[in-house]
């Protein structure tokens, strides 16, 4: 696990919930919830609000909170070879946690790598 990189979001990560929250965003199973989602097309966020809100309830609701999330989620996806594809990308799925979230996409340098090795 890399070490997260709070900027502007230092005040909110060391609260009593932001490192079990990079934890948790961490762990294998949220990882490939992460990259599922990105391969159906879809912000990687929107695969973790269910396993969010079981974890961590109404402590992950405050909009703050959510917006720390988001970008623990795309370090988390840079270092597994994503790339930022698309922001503010709606979610109308329930439950509701995140109304708006980033969409991510293999980096071409992985696409690359991966086309060489066949």
């Amino acid at each position: 696990m890399t070490k997260y990189v709070p900027g502007s979001f230092l005040n909110v990560y060391e609260t009593n919930e932001g490192g079990k929250i990079w934890a948790f965003l961490n762990t294998p199973e949220n990882i490939v919830r992460m990259e599922t989602a990105t391969y159906l097309v879809r912000p990687a966020g929107e695969a973790l609000a269910p396993a969010l809100l079981k974890e961590f309830g109404d402590a992950v609701a405050h909009d703050d909170v959510k917006r720390m999330i988001g970008h623990m989620i795309r370090q988390i996806m840079e270092v597994q070879g994503y790339a930022l594809d698309k922001t503010g990308v709606n979610i109308t799925r329930d439950p509701c946690l995140f109304k708006r979230a980033t969409r991510y996409k293999l980096s071409v340098e992985v696409e690359v790598e991966a086309l060489d090795a066949l």
